[in-house]
């Protein structure tokens, strides 16, 4: 499949001055600036403003965002290991295409984890538990504005604070390296066949369980929000054949 090289969308990161000069006190310490860069990049990835396939050059991000080229190097290698980018040799690097296989094993990933997370949440503190209403509450507002990047960015909120109701907050990183597989798929679902609406439906199931100190239900009723993005992964594909990974 031929490579996609379009133009390099803006970026938005608390960046060095543009004439690059040393970094002052009034400036981002080199690892704020390292770390900006690395979630600019990650975030246009799975928000798909740079689209799979696309061509990235470490000379054109850094030339957009303002910064040397250094830190635009660092955060690829960290992306190509969370698989977001690939290094081909002798060609360049480029976003991932979307993989069923991974999406597979993101959903195996997160089933282990989450729904043994949402049945120890229910035996919380009823005062921690009720806070999962009150994002609940965010998300939905959120999407009813059609604030997609901010319903999604709440749905981290809800997932983690399940974790850390659990007792479990550390099991996060190895959580959301899982959930970086699926991402992509939840942003391109939300226009595609309104996941966000779905979720949401699912996130009251969880809620509920987990309010009524239902481990049992919290854990079914979270596996089933787990799996539902294979119900129209069918649909995207159809619709962004372009974006997947060719078999």
């Amino acid at each position: 499949m031929a490579r996609v090289r379009p133009q390099i969308p803006e970026l938005s990161t608390p960046m060095q001055p543009a004439d690059r000069t040393p970094v002052a006190a009034s400036t981002p310490a080199r690892g704020q600036i390292g770390r900006g860069v690395y979630e600019s990049i990650r975030s246009a990835i799975l928000e798909c403003k740079f689209l799979p396939g696309m061509a990235l050059s470490e000379q054109a991000v850094s030339d957009e965002m303002q910064v040397s080229r250094a830190p635009v190097r660092e955060a690829f290698r960290q992306l190509v290991v969370e698989g977001l980018l690939e290094s081909v040799p002798q060609r360049g690097t480029f976003v991932s295409h979307l993989s069923r296989a991974r999406i597979a094993d993101a959903i195996f990933v997160r089933a282990v984890i989450e729904c043994k997370a949402a049945e120890l949440a229910a035996n919380a503190p009823l005062s921690q538990r009720k806070a999962l209403k009150e994002l609940l509450k965010r998300q939905g507002a959120a999407s009813a504005q059609k604030y997609y990047s901010t319903h999604l960015s709440v749905d981290e909120e809800f997932h983690h604070h399940i974790l850390v109701l659990a007792g479990h907050p550390h099991a996060w990183g190895p959580l959301r390296l899982a959930r970086t597989g699926m991402n992509r798929i939840r942003h391109l679902a939300i226009p595609a066949v309104g996941s966000n609406n779905i979720a949401i439906d699912q996130h009251k199931a969880i809620v509920d369980a987990i309010l009524a100190g239902d481990g049992v239900a919290a854990a079914e009723a979270m596996r089933l929000h787990i799996q539902s993005p294979l119900t129209f992964v069918d649909a995207i594909e159809q619709q962004f054949p372009g974006y997947f990974e060719q078999v």
